[in-house]
């Protein structure tokens, strides 16, 4: 796990009603700049903010900005356009390639916004891509915009800084829409927790879709190899997927729901946070011999199916990993009402499997002789069975870390 801050200052419209708000990768609890490039803090405020916060309320909004290397590599792709608004940096230049790439995510629905600058710099020839001008009320009057705004009134303009009230009134009646500043709110600094996947298990994802794309299975072996990994392309594939009959009961489910391109585009990201936290290793390994464990069991219990079993088993630790109550954070991932039982409150048929796992990892062994009498198991049966997941486990996680 890892603690990641950010920036999130409020935006409002012309009511003053809450718009949305604009998020900035902060290195710590200051409202300080971070000494990390572009896209390396873009990636860590999508990982923490969506991934390990889940899917959002239907009307939030974030301005998240993106660099070159971030737009090429089709980052924003892997959040929904209805929560995200691009905000190309000042750096980028309209290469054909990049120009090329902005038509396609406002195809797919993504409004853009750049600074008022484009207007009069190498972006001045591409301005009918631009949904969002922001302006800056510490450069500029709001005066010398209206007329600017009155030409373009199928875009909307940002006014930024706004620290008075006389600031405020100004804008409005110049025509601007959304507004930012002081005045309404300071930035408030905010922490979220993050896990990280092994780096190794990105980069054999990466192998695998650029060889063999089509490979389904073997991108599902990979991934559920990795708590951190598997947690995220549920989630992922919860956030992206717009229709879905069915609850998410097994890993190669997600990986099928979130789809070969989304999946790339997932790994690029998470590459690109470049985290990769060593004391989160124990959790993950204890999470995954669970999965593990209560995925080889022999038994006739009735409603007990390896393929959710494996998922309960992974995902029995993300409270910790996330520090987040178990309650909030499947409430944001489409499992079987079953799964979502046993991870909240260890009820049910996996509730009481996971009971079992947690006895033998605590040596308390009359509980081990409860379950397994309750479960109809024989007792030394299981006891081998979860040393040899725990030694596969070791086997797979030794290589895994980076």
């Amino acid at each position: 796990m890892a603690e990641v801050f950010f920036s999130c200052q409020p935006i409002f419209d012309k009511d003053l009603q809450h718009w949305g708000s604009e998020l900035l990768f902060r290195e710590g609890l200051e409202n300080k700049f971070p000494s990390i490039d572009e896209d390396t803090a873009t990636s860590r405020i999508l990982s923490a903010n969506f991934l390990a916060c889940g899917g959002k309320a239907e009307n939030t909004r974030y301005i998240v900005s993106f660099g070159e290397s971030s737009l090429m590599d089709e980052i924003p792709l892997s959040m929904p356009p209805q929560h995200l608004i691009i905000a190309v940096t000042d750096e980028c230049l309209p290469t054909q390639e990049i120009v090329s790439k902005l038509r396609t995510y406002r195809t797919e629905g993504y409004r853009i916004l750049m600074d008022g600058k484009a207007m009069t710099n190498e972006w001045r020839n591409h301005l009918e891509l631009v949904d969002i001008f922001s302006i800056s009320m510490e450069r500029s009057k709001p005066s010398e915009w209206e007329d600017v705004i009155s030409q373009f009134s199928q875009q909307v303009f940002l006014a930024r800084k706004v620290e008075k009230q006389d600031e405020l009134a100004a804008a409005q009646g110049c025509g601007f829409a959304l507004f930012q500043g002081y005045f309404f709110e300071k930035p408030q600094i905010k922490r979220s927790e993050d896990i990280a996947p092994s780096v190794m298990s990105l980069l054999d994802v990466c192998i695998i879709i650029n060889r063999n794309p089509d490979d389904i299975d073997t991108l599902t072996k990979i991934i559920s190899k990795d708590v951190s990994l598997l947690y995220k392309v549920v989630a992922s594939a919860n956030i992206l997927a717009k229709t879905k009959t069915n609850k998410i009961s097994n890993p190669r489910q997600a990986v099928v729901y979130l789809g070969v391109q989304a999946l790339r585009r997932l790994v690029s990201l998470l590459i690109m946070t470049n985290l990769n936290h060593q004391h989160a290793h124990q959790l993950q390994s204890a999470s995954l011999t669970r999965a593990t464990f209560l995925s080889m069991l022999d038994t006739n219990v009735r409603g007990f199916d390896r393929d959710e079993a494996f998922i309960v088993g992974a995902f029995s630790m993300l409270d910790v990993m996330l520090s987040k109550p178990m309650e909030d954070i499947v409430g944001e991932l489409d499992l079987s009402s079953e799964v979502k039982r046993a991870l909240i409150s260890k009820e049910g048929v996996y509730g009481h499997f996971l009971s079992l796992c947690h006895d033998i990892e605590h040596a308390n062994w009359n509980g081990l002789v409860h379950w397994c009498n309750q479960l109809k198991l024989n007792d030394k049966a299981v006891l081998k069975e979860y040393e040899q997941a725990r030694s596969s486990t070791a086997d797979m996680t030794s290589s895994m870390q980076v």
